[in-house]
């Protein structure tokens, strides 16, 4: 049995595929520039983080959501004084959100590049949004220089309405995805079948707990269907086998996040991630799984 995905805000990234055409090249060409020398390895190095052991590119960020928030405050204000007392301010700050963007843009492609499957698509998705609009701001920029504050203001908008949409695939790429998460928190697995326990051993609404990959499952038959999710919380890691299952939702047993077993969608927090589901399927007596992605 494949579990059911719900719908989520990366889901319409899958249903993009000239991302793959995109990313292809663009990943080429960026390992190409990295690997060129020792000495661009070093800058991949710092952009990474890796000297200073912490990822950069979040720090980094913070200058132009921060800068370009400001802006649309002080667009705001301007707008509606009908004055120019705020016209200085915005202009600077789409000017700082700019020179921000640089650092941001090269330590996010720095991490980028060595991400895989649809971590990297969904990544790419994110960088595009914030490339248009990085190309939206500067244009408002140069509209600003030139006395044309109302298009700028639209312009600066539309860039600002891109940059929140492409914070959110980022959060989607960390908390959901596992983006950049040390491998132990968030293991990689293959997409090969993984024979994990015999049929006869799994009775109706009896969770067994099994590893695949040295990751733990929680197994149940419920109403004749499998149902596979990782038994750890993603909240703060409680085994979930522990915790009490009504029907479909299965709740943790230390802070109560609630979740369906159908497609691991949290259904009451604190947790706000999803499990990670598996595909399951019976053959020959054995239960077989492997990730849901992986399908």
């Amino acid at each position: 049995m494949m579990a059911q995905q719900s719908p989520t805000l990366a889901t319409p990234i899958e249903s993009m595929p000239w991302l793959d055409q995109v990313t292809g090249p663009v990943k080429q060409a960026s390992d190409k520039v990295f690997q060129a020398s020792g000495a661009t390895q070093k800058i991949k190095d710092w952009l990474n983080g890796t000297p200073v052991r912490h990822r950069l590119h979040p720090m980094f960020v913070t200058v132009p959501l921060g800068a370009w928030t400001t802006a649309a405050v002080l667009d705001l204000l301007d707008l509606v004084s009908g004055g120019e007392d705020y016209a200085a301010g915005a202009d600077a700050a789409v000017a700082l959100g700019l020179l921000g963007a640089v650092p941001s843009a090269l330590s996010g492609l720095a991490d980028w590049v060595d991400l895989e499957g649809q971590p990297q698509r969904i990544g790419m998705a994110h960088a595009t949004l914030n490339t248009l609009a990085l190309g939206l701001y500067g244009a408002s920029y140069v509209l600003r220089r030139g006395g044309q504050r109302g298009l700028a203001r639209v312009l600066a908008a539309t860039g600002f309405g891109m940059v929140t949409l492409s914070g959110a695939l980022g959060g989607e790429l960390v908390y959901n995805l596992g983006a950049n998460v040390t491998y132990q928190l968030h293991p990689i697995l293959s997409a090969d079948y993984t024979d994990v326990l015999a049929s006869a051993e799994l009775p109706e609404g009896k969770p067994v707990v099994v590893e695949v990959e040295q990751v733990p499952v929680l197994l149940l038959r419920h109403a004749g269907h499998l149902h596979a999710v990782e038994n750890t919380c993603p909240h703060l890691g409680a085994p979930l086998n522990e915790g009490t299952i009504e029907g479909e939702a299965l709740t943790c047993p230390w802070h109560g996040s609630r979740f369906c077993l159908g497609d691991g969608q949290p259904l009451r927090g604190p947790a706000s991630a999803p499990l990670r589901t598996f595909e399951a399927k019976e053959e020959g007596g054995r239960i077989l799984l492997r990730p849901s992605d992986a399908a």
